[in-house]
């Protein structure tokens, strides 16, 4: 299977790696809800198509800084593609098909190469979780088309990924949570709010990479007023914590993407035994 782009694209998608291990695993059935169905990526095509949907909401809405390369394809991609498992919600009324209007990038950590490691390992040190897990799989990329945030896209790809969780018995799943906009100081009260009540403990706590990141504790302030701060956490991120995420003492400001983040991580033996109904509503 090849790309129809031009020669030039890095990372070469030849052949989708993901795709072909998604043979020797649980994959849930298509969910369909109106005229909309999610499933995994079934070809390049509909990979591309996802990653073009990446490139309009983290370049062009986000206003991040693509590459030469990123920008000349218009497609927003990385070396964690080829070997990546893309949830897709597709929309039956779009005139160009396929129309993908929301996306979320699964990888396996079976899949990583020797000498690899996970896109939220750029950034931070996530050896205590990987030496203490078995394997992992981390969710990113994660984006909806701008006219489709009502909530029922991010609620079928919510679903569709926790049901690939449970079937595969994933015990732990990683990720980086993104807050638009790269002033620190305009995120505090979030911050403070997560590493107040959802900082993970130093046996598992991802660690930040190299200098220049956000040390959360110089900046805490014990805060009462946290059901403010709770307004402007993402509802993706909202998901996670209700399953009992914990996050990064540290946040990384990353000019690429025009973001903050933080790495988060989520222990899914407890999600599903404390909070079984959390598994299919966010």
């Amino acid at each position: 299977m090849t790309l129809s782009v031009s020669s030039n694209m890095l990372p070469k998608l030849a052949v989708n790696k993901g795709i072909e291990l998604l043979n020797t695993l649980v994959m849930p059935p298509a969910t369909h809800a109106g005229r909309y169905t999610v499933r995994f990526a079934k070809d390049i095509q509909e990979v591309q198509a996802a990653q073009a949907l990446r490139y309009r909401v983290f370049y062009k809405e986000m206003q991040g800084q693509p590459t030469e390369i990123i920008k000349a394809e218009q497609l927003d991609m990385d070396q964690w593609d080829e070997a990546g498992f893309h949830i897709i919600v597709l929309d039956s009324r779009a005139l160009q098909q396929p129309a993908v209007v929301g996306t979320l990038r699964l990888f396996y950590s079976e899949c990583l190469e020797s000498g690899q490691d996970f896109y939220t390992g750029k950034a931070f040190d996530l050896s205590l979780l990987k030496s203490h897990y078995s394997h992992a799989l981390e969710l990113s990329r994660f984006c909806v088309d701008s006219n489709g945030r009502g909530g029922v896209i991010l609620m079928l790809i919510w679903k569709y990924a926790m049901s690939f969780i449970q079937d595969n018995h994933i015990p732990v799943m990683l990720g980086c949570a993104s807050f638009s906009g790269t002033d620190e100081t305009q995120h505090l009260p979030i911050l403070n709010y997560l590493y107040e009540h959802h900082l993970a403990p130093e046996a598992l706590r991802p660690k930040p990479k190299g200098a220049g990141y956000v040390d959360l504790a110089a900046f805490y302030e014990p805060n009462t007023a946290w059901e403010e701060a709770q307004k402007s956490i993402p509802t993706l991120l909202r998901g996670y914590l209700k399953l009992g995420a914990k996050i990064s003492d540290a946040a990384i400001i990353d000019h690429v993407f025009n973001t903050v983040f933080i790495a988060i991580y989520v222990e899914t033996r407890h999600m599903l035994e404390e909070n079984p109904s959390l598994v299919t509503h966010v």
